[in-house]
């Protein structure tokens, strides 16, 4: 699936609702919270077994935070402090995601085991090193777009497993367990076969600064 195409048909299709939004004086940091609250709200759902449910409010929570950056285009106010804040709402929303299928985990550990808990902390541990590796190669001067598993699919593929309920959650939280933390492997080395080695005359970054 192209993602990237599927975005931009999402943002055709939306355009109505972002011209509402700016019509009811709405601003792009009020939808990117309100889109937060949603994604929270979809956590308890999960929490409380209700996987169907939590996964359709998420995907209403989700797409708020698509619209809040059309809704600054149209407004133009688009600016790098939204951009910062968009980011970490994303991140945010997603945590609650997690968050509510340990609880919901935590609780059936007699009848699933604890294999779900152990692919949730792996899927969660493989999520947040493979944005910190990206920032921290944005942090040294390079890029990195590279990833078998980037947040999009993560989140498309999370939302799936809910919505098909438990008997498809799990192997496809052992699918992401394995995919973000061989992203988190590949953009390592991607990054580090780009960056000069000891010695190199163009290496100004001191080692294990943050």
């Amino acid at each position: 699936m192209d993602f990237n195409q599927f975005k931009q048909d999402f943002r055709k299709g939306v355009k109505p609702v972002v011209l509402v939004l700016d019509r009811l004086g709405m601003t792009p940091l009020a939808v990117s919270i309100m889109g937060l609250a949603i994604t929270a709200v979809s956590g308890w759902f999960i929490a409380k077994g209700n996987l169907f449910g939590g996964a359709l409010i998420f995907l209403l929570g989700s797409g708020f935070d698509m619209l809040d950056g059309d809704l600054a285009r149209l407004q133009g106010t688009v600016s790098k402090r939204g951009a910062f804040l968009d980011s970490c709402f994303d991140r945010l929303g997603e945590a609650f995601l997690f968050a509510g299928l340990t609880w919901h985990f935590a609780g059936m550990v007699e009848h699933t085991g604890r294999l779900p808990l152990v692919l949730i902390t792996a899927t969660v541990v493989g999520s947040l090193t493979t944005s910190y590796v990206r920032a921290r190669a944005e942090g040294v001067g390079q890029t990195c777009f590279v990833g078998f598993l980037q947040r999009t699919e993560r989140v498309i593929l999370l939302t799936v497993g809910l919505l098909f309920g438990q008997w498809a959650l799990v192997p496809i939280l052992a699918f992401l367990a394995v995919a973000t933390l061989g992203t988190t492997v590949q953009r390592i080395v991607h990054v580090a076969a780009k960056l000069p080695g000891a010695g190199d005359p163009q290496d100004d970054e001191v080692e294990g600064t943050e």
